[in-house]
């Protein structure tokens, strides 16, 4: 059970009901977490939307799947899970990432991910940035390093809360397509 009360939105006010219908958040439950402090949740929508329109809707699954894994957050991956196969990232990749595998990914991604992983770890080499920075711009750079620190922040959060998962049992890590289907239906 979480520690926060899962608000809705009848529970907060007016001027903020527009952020839980379906064409903005729906209802996930973190939102309805973060919906105790409204300005905070607004706010902070806003902040990721500016970092999720710097990166293509695949790489920044790919990152967030990637996050999720590295600090074994098992509420972000279940939810990215589900989100990720909408935004390009295929059963057989999302399972690579729950194995730790990155290898058949093709160069650029191979690198995003490894940087992903380094940086939610905290174990970013020279070498790791300079194959990073030979496949991505600076800017990107600073958008994705920034999306890790956010979904480092937000699984420690999410532990916090001991929030649970929406879409039945934990998907697991390397889920099969029947598993899948299933929660996610």
């Amino acid at each position: 059970m979480t520690r926060l009360e899962l608000l809705s939105k009848d529970e907060i006010p007016d001027q903020y009901h527009y952020l839980f219908t379906d064409d903005y958040l729906g209802d996930r439950h973190i939102f309805r977490v973060w919906a105790h402090n409204p300005e905070i949740l607004e706010a902070t929508l806003e902040y990721l939307e500016t970092l999720y329109d710097q990166l293509t809707p695949r790489t920044k699954e790919l990152v967030i799947l990637t996050v999720a894994r590295a600090r074994g957050a098992r509420y972000e991956w279940h939810q990215h899970v589900d989100i990720a196969r909408t935004r390009g990232v295929e059963t057989d990749e999302i399972r690579a990432i729950g194995g730790r595998d990155f290898s058949d990914f093709d160069d650029e991604e191979f690198v995003l991910c490894q940087y992903a992983r380094a940086v939610a770890t905290g174990d970013v080499t020279d070498q790791i940035h300079a194959a990073l920075a030979d496949a991505y711009s600076p800017s990107k750079i600073v958008a994705v390093g920034l999306l890790v620190d956010f979904y480092v922040g937000l699984c420690n959060y999410v532990a916090a809360v001991d929030l649970p998962f929406e879409g039945g049992e934990f998907v697991g890590w390397t889920p099969d397509d029947e598993t899948i289907s299933t929660r996610f239906a």
